[in-house]
């Protein structure tokens, strides 16, 4: 079901209302999800709202120990509203069953919430102009363990960083002063076209596992 606009305001490229880039110039801090994401559904911060359905905010629980984080949403999550629910979502639900996690017990996002065109990667200055959303989303969440979903969201946090060496690999970083563990792995699109990685990615989350029950 593709999500109503929230408060009036332009919500994606077939809605007849006024659209006025730049909003919001600063990204207000929350207090809950359901208030950031009605924000977000307003958002004209980059060009990418030009050419959206609508916004495509994370999904799942107010408090999550894993957040899962890929790169932006593709044409079945733009239309839906809803992230990782084409062949990639199925992949990556067989992925996190084989390795003994729940998916309705993590919190799934994109480090983008706007659909690039041609599903290609998000540009710098887009991943810019979502990157407070993104932030506020691990605020509130406050996930124990973030897994990153190929190099996009990798390199979000640690620039540069080569996904083909990192995955698997604990790394620790800090999220608006919380200490926070990030395992990095390679995204199930990537996977579907490259059958090879699979068992990589397998791997990948039973260290998942592990780090929740260490």
């Amino acid at each position: 079901m593709v999500r109503k606009s929230v408060g009036g305001c332009w919500s994606g490229k077939d809605d007849p209302r006024k659209f006025v880039a730049g909003i919001p110039e600063t990204v207000p801090r929350a207090r809950s999800l359901k208030q950031l994401f009605e924000a977000m559904a307003c958002c004209t911060r980059c060009d990418l709202a030009l050419e959206r359905t609508q916004v495509v905010p994370g999904v799942g629980p107010a408090r999550a120990r894993v957040m899962l984080i890929g790169e932006a949403p593709g044409a079945r999550e733009d239309l839906a509203g809803v992230p990782f629910i084409g062949a990639g979502g199925r992949l990556l639900d067989q992925l996190l069953e084989r390795g003994g996690v729940n998916r309705a017990e993590v919190f799934v996002t994109n480090v983008a919430a706007c659909r690039p065109p041609g599903n290609r990667a998000p540009l710098p200055k887009e991943i810019a102009a979502h990157a407070p959303w993104l932030e506020e989303q691990i605020r509130l969440v406050k996930p124990d363990v973030i897994t990153t979903l190929g190099r996009v969201p990798l390199t979000y946090f640690i620039p540069k960083a080569k996904i083909t060496q990192l995955h698997g690999q604990v790394q620790h970083i800090e999220r608006d002063g919380r200490a926070t563990l990030l395992l990095p792995t390679y995204h199930p699109a990537a996977a579907l076209r490259n059958r090879e990685l699979i068992p990589d990615m397998e791997n990948d989350f039973r260290e998942l596992v592990k780090l929740l029950e260490g």
